[in-house]
């Protein structure tokens, strides 16, 4: 029995010895045992069962079904208040990780999505503006964040930490997105029009990032459906446009949780 906030969900496709080292430094940095849940999203064979060893729940589907409907797979099996959707190349090298989460979406009233890293600006044509972390190298890819926690617009889809109420009411991550790209930036802002805020957390963490665009299984998986990354990208950038382009643009004032599109003050609950 956990009394943690939060289930961990991870997604996989091979990669098992990035995904054992995403999970030792969990388990190092962790105050109380996390659960986690492992989506193997069409790994070969040989690596199943050591996936179900390294977690405390396994959902397999035998080829890959795309991130996005393999993080709807996620939440309702969960029963924590939040769902904690991390990359299998996200390294925590901050001792007690959770208690600084937990300390945030405690304190901070109605936090809809929580995160590792966030722009307090998205420009509705689909890019998102003033980026900060603590991720160890920041400054390459914004600014490095002081506080324990910054008001944000968007986050990094690297980690979310959605709350479990707001799948409920989405019914899940927005399905309209094909595959992935983009479901982050939506989820961010579906929050905030229903009245969530959307929250930074200064946690210390390494993130391989761009990895999967590259790998060969990856290439071949997309131009199997007839497409390559920057085609997706694109497709989905203009979904996104189409759903959220009337608002122009979206920000926060980083001091405090007021946030306003081109329409003036967006409410927020409390």
């Amino acid at each position: 029995m956990t009394s943690s906030l939060f289930t961990m969900v991870i997604l996989v496709m091979n990669q098992i010895g990035m995904t054992r080292q995403c999970i030792r430094h969990v388990r190092a940095c962790q105050s109380q045992h996390i659960p986690i849940l492992i989506i193997d999203n069409g790994s070969d064979p040989e690596h199943v069962e050591e996936l179900k060893s390294l977690g405390d729940g396994y959902i397999r589907n035998e080829q890959n079904v795309g991130v996005i409907p393999a993080m709807n797979q996620a939440w309702p099996l969960i029963q924590t208040p939040y769902v904690m959707y991390m990359h299998n190349d996200v390294f925590l090298w901050e001792p007690n990780f959770d208690r600084k989460i937990t300390a945030v979406l405690t304190e901070v009233p109605y936090v809809g999505v929580a995160g590792f890293g966030g722009g307090s600006m998205v420009n509705c044509h689909g890019s998102r503006n003033f980026f900060t972390s603590n991720m160890l190298d920041a400054e390459v890819h914004g600014t490095r964040m002081k506080d324990t926690f910054v008001p944000s617009v968007s986050l990094d889809g690297l980690c979310l930490i959605i709350r479990k109420e707001l799948l409920v009411k989405f019914k899940g991550i927005a399905t309209e997105y094909t595959y992935h790209h983009y479901y982050d930036m939506d989820i961010c802002l579906a929050s905030i029009y229903a009245g969530y805020k959307v929250v930074a957390i200064n946690v210390y963490h390494q993130h391989s990032g761009s990895m999967t665009s590259k790998r060969a299984d990856y290439v071949k998986w997309l131009s199997d459906r007839g497409m390559t990354d920057m085609e997706l990208y694109l497709y989905n950038r203009n979904i996104f446009y189409a759903k959220w382009g009337r608002k122009s643009w979206v920000l926060v004032d980083e001091k405090d949780f007021i946030y306003q599109d081109a329409e003036g003050l967006i409410p927020m609950k409390g």
